[in-house]
């Protein structure tokens, strides 16, 4: 697992993640984070299918998926719009993701992931690419997180 500061992607990611941490870094205003406000979804139509937003409530470190790609509720043979995130991951806050979005709150920087699928029922031989990006309406508290998920096979082709 690796994490990424503004301007320093890995060279690793897959060119959409790349295209997705470009496109945050666009909307990045001088001081603060961006927020909800600054991300137009049709700025990045390629990308919206491997897209979800998670809403994040600081006080409870809770988090609910506001929206998920159509390319990602097929992989999950599940849409998790409106269902908390505990209700997606059967290891919920174990998980390697629910960690990252907690260690983003307090960091308030991007992470990124890439790692085997095992948690994914009969889809063990998938790897997972992972991008979390924060958004704050107010420049500082993360209320949003701008994610995408991309599955590669064992010979590294999108699924």
């Amino acid at each position: 697992m690796a994490t990424f500061l503004a301007g320093n992607i890995p060279e690793s990611c897959h060119p959409k993640v790349r295209e997705l941490a470009a496109y945050w870094l666009s909307i990045h205003p001088a001081r603060g984070l961006p927020g909800r406000q600054h991300f137009e979804p049709m700025d990045i139509p390629a990308l919206l299918s491997h897209i979800y937003l998670v809403d994040v409530c600081p006080e409870t470190r809770g988090f609910t998926f506001r929206l998920m790609g159509t390319a990602l509720a097929k992989l999950f043979e599940r849409d998790y719009t409106g269902l908390p995130f505990e209700g997606a991951y059967d290891s919920g806050k174990r998980s390697h993701s629910y960690r990252d979005m907690t260690e983003m709150l307090a960091s308030r920087q991007p992470r990124w992931r890439k790692a085997p699928g095992y948690f994914m029922k009969d889809r063990d031989h998938l790897t997972l690419e992972r991008v979390n990006l924060p958004l704050a309406r107010d420049g500082q508290t993360v209320d949003i997180i701008l994610g995408m998920i991309l599955a590669h096979s064992k010979s590294g082709a999108l699924i």
